[in-house]
């Protein structure tokens, strides 16, 4: 009887917890544009980064190019730049003696201690992204959260949006060819065939062309409302001929990624 071989049982590694992010929908009535609108996005306005060396709330934007260890290196900065005026002002605690008339002599050691901990845990790094950058927010935070580094440092992360703005201008070739579309549907309407294969148009095609064509303000000189729905509506078309504005405002997703000494 060969000899019984030793079995070996793999256990699966557990799975990462990732708790999804979640962002409130703004966008549902955003103004439609036509296909031959050119939209360029203004870059956000942020304001400048303060230095480390001041108590001022720390701040860093984060885009899609910048590279990971080069903001938590960052972020460490901070924090120890905070750390060291925290170390300063417990141990000289009558650094305000001047303005206040009377300093921190005369209080309990444990008491400034708790003082200066207390001040240290305000003392917090803003990571924040939009849009596509966000993951790279998220694995900042991750880093600092990690195994080994979970207990030096907290972090949390606040969902929400920003609002932006998008300069629309007007393709002139894209409205030509817009236009000459619409002369095209325009006869489609009239004849009730599509131009080229000579199918017939169904409802749903005819109303899609009429909203269209009204939208360059071409006449169709036909009395019946075939296609047209209950309300006199002719479609949901984009209004290609409609004014474009000079910009328009939309909501773009944002995290802050909080970082702090524990």
């Amino acid at each position: 009887m060969p000899p019984e071989q030793p079995t070996t049982t793999t256990t699966p590694k557990p799975k990462p917890n990732h708790n999804p992010l979640h962002f409130e929908k703004k966008n549902q009535s955003m103004t439609k544009l036509p296909n031959y609108a050119k939209i360029t996005k203004r870059p956000i306005p942020h304001p400048t980064p303060p230095t480390p060396y001041t108590a001022l709330p720390k701040i860093i934007y984060v885009s899609t190019t910048t590279p990971k260890m080069s903001v938590v290196t960052r972020v460490q900065k901070f924090l120890r730049q905070a750390e060291k005026r925290a170390t300063a002002a417990l141990q000289n605690p009558s650094g305000n003696k001047r303005s206040s008339g009377h300093g921190q002599q005369g209080k309990p050691q444990a008491e400034r201690v708790a003082r200066v901990q207390e001040a240290l845990r305000r003392e917090e790094v803003h990571v924040k992204a939009t849009g596509r950058a966000i993951p790279k927010a998220v694995a900042v935070g991750e880093w600092f959260g990690a195994p080994g580094r979970a207990e030096e440092f907290s972090v949390r992360v606040v969902t929400g949006s920003v609002l932006v703005v998008d300069d629309v201008e007007e393709d002139e070739e894209g409205r030509r060819d817009a236009v000459l579309r619409a002369e095209r549907m325009r006869r489609e309407v009239l004849a009730g065939v599509e131009e080229g294969s000579g199918r017939v148009l169904s409802k749903a095609a005819l109303k899609k062309r009429r909203r269209v064509v009204k939208s360059f303000g071409l006449e169709l000189k036909v009395e019946d409302k075939e296609g047209a729905d209950d309300n006199g509506n002719e479609g949901d078309g984009k209004g290609e001929g409609e004014e474009l504005p000079e910009s328009r405002t939309r909501w773009v997703n944002m995290v802050d990624v909080v970082v702090g000494l524990k």
